[in-house]
């Protein structure tokens, strides 16, 4: 089993304030897999994939993203071809130039769909924010969490409402695994 940055809910609501109006207060003494489980049990799919966005170190969660947009899209085209590609090129060899023309092609989307929020995802994932190296600016460290979770949310928003609570449970199931057992 992989070793978890944090030891418990509290500690990644404490990691990530941000998250504080998006998970429910309670429970955070859990480790976050009995917390993951406590969420699905009450039927809060989408406050669960928010967690699992935040608790996986910021590779991995894009990985995550990455791996839901291939099963979604088998043979993206265009556009989204280009930033999954470039995502991808980032996840084999995290770089910064290749970290910064994901960031870039994902800036420069005007649809905003979700493989543009991947592109973010990996290029909000560290690195210099700004063009200029002489003042460096890295990105704040929900970025790539909270890019994840518009990600995925766009991916479960296409589908009919009687099946976005399932593929938000299997996507919480992914991304336990990679918790599990780490990237492959």
């Amino acid at each position: 089993m992989k070793h978890l940055r944090f030891s418990t809910a509290g500690q990644v609501i404490d990691a990530f304030p941000n998250l504080r109006g998006q998970i429910p207060a309670t429970n955070l003494e859990l480790e976050p897999f009995a917390f993951i489980d406590s969420l699905l049990a009450q039927g809060d799919a989408r406050q669960a994939m928010a967690f699992c966005a935040f608790v996986l170190p910021r590779r991995d969660a894009v990985q995550w993203l990455c791996g839901a947009l291939r099963r979604q899209f088998q043979q993206p085209n265009g556009t989204d071809a280009n930033l999954l590609g470039l995502v991808e090129e980032w996840l084999k060899k995290p770089v910064e130039a290749a970290r910064r023309a994901a960031l870039d092609a994902g800036m420069n989307d005007p649809n905003k769909g979700a493989c543009a929020w991947a592109a973010l995802a990996a290029g909000w994932s560290g690195g210099n924010l700004s063009p200029s190296t002489e003042q460096p600016v890295p990105p704040p460290q929900h970025l790539t969490g909270q890019a994840v979770n518009v990600g995925l949310t766009l991916l479960v928003a296409g589908l009919p409402l009687a099946k976005q609570r399932d593929k938000m449970e299997e996507f919480v199931g992914d991304a336990v695994a990679l918790l599990r057992h780490g990237a492959s």
